[in-house]
């Protein structure tokens, strides 16, 4: 709360499925008027996830309309063996 640095520390599990090719983000704020947009970005499953063991990198969110970006986050995304 009221931090241009937080923290989330938020987990989350999905089933994925071989065929599913992006993990899409979109990130906003918490305001007590509503929220706001931080940014979004996207992983491509196939190309950074699948097959390995572990994806963890600090993903940039993009600049949007014409603004200097707004930050990053850092996703780690682990996958378990199919039960």
């Amino acid at each position: 709360k009221d931090t241009n640095n937080p923290t989330w520390n938020q987990k989350f599990t999905f089933n994925l499925q071989d065929n599913n090719d992006s993990l899409y983000l979109d990130v906003y704020d918490d305001d007590a008027m509503g929220r706001d947009s931080i940014g979004s970005a996207k992983i491509d499953l196939k190309k950074h996830v699948f097959g390995k063991e572990c994806y963890n990198a600090w993903i940039t969110l993009p600049a949007m309309l014409g603004l200097l970006s707004k930050g990053e986050i850092h996703v780690i995304i682990k996958q378990h063996a199919k039960k």
